[in-house]
């Protein structure tokens, strides 16, 4: 079998790994490169190397938001717009990307500066950022259903618990508060309270460096910051 194997992708460790790791047999081989190289092994000085994959990551985000949502929208024929977005936040994060990029061994082949193995918080983003990046590259180099099979298939299937999912609770305001802590930013909420037909509302605003990102109004506080932080996820791709 090995020898057959051997045979099908030829002699390249490159391609034998790519295949491990999607099932599928790799054409254009810088692409995939390109996908599995971090920004840490950059040099600007070099006109000919092979770029990172921040260009990857941008497109195989897209393509992968694309396909989450195709399949929870025929998953789900009766369930409203809130649900699977709210299931689509659960599937596609970082936490949950670098949760799979682990499952799928990603990291280990990836051309990454030795010293940040040792950087576990760094790791998981590093790995979900390279998935995106991975995806980025079948689509480029097999077509969108390629890809869309390799998301359906190898990470909804086989790694992803529909049920477990929809039983577990999101906390975008957690998230988007470990994302202020890992990156230094300084985050807080500012709350003013005023009444409205006799009720009481609460206007919060979700401030990240002294700088205003959201406001939203809600006579739970607690919801307000809910949903703010539940734009800024949006917005930070969490």
């Amino acid at each position: 079998m090995k020898g057959l194997l051997s045979q099908f992708l030829g002699n390249n460790p490159l391609s034998n790994q790519i295949y491990r790791v999607t099932g599928i047999k790799p054409g254009k081989l810088r692409i995939y490169q390109e996908a599995l190289r971090h920004s840490s092994m950059s040099d600007p000085r070099s006109v000919d190397q092979i770029k990172n994959n921040e260009r990857l990551e941008f497109l195989g985000d897209a393509i992968l938001d694309a396909v989450v949502a195709e399949i929870l929208f025929k998953q789900f024929p009766n369930k409203n717009e809130g649900f699977l977005t709210e299931m689509r936040t659960r599937i596609v994060n970082r936490e949950q990307l670098g949760y799979l990029a682990s499952k799928l061994g990603l990291v280990e082949i990836m051309d990454i500066k030795r010293d940040l193995h040792s950087n576990k918080i760094a790791m998981k983003t590093i790995g979900g950022n390279a998935l995106e990046a991975l995806i980025g590259a079948i689509y480029l180099d097999r077509g969108f259903l390629a890809a869309r099979e390799f998301v359906s298939q190898r990470l909804v299937g086989q790694y992803l618990d529909m049920e477990k999912l929809m039983a577990t609770a999101v906390s975008h305001k957690a998230l988007v508060m470990k994302w202020a802590q890992q990156n230094h930013k300084v985050l807080r909420f500012d709350s003013e309270s005023q009444v409205e037909n006799r009720n009481d509302l609460h206007s919060v605003s979700l401030v990240i460096d002294d700088e205003i990102w959201f406001t939203e109004v809600n006579h739970s506080r607690k919801k307000a910051e809910e949903l703010c932080s539940e734009k800024a996820c949006r917005k930070l791709g969490l």
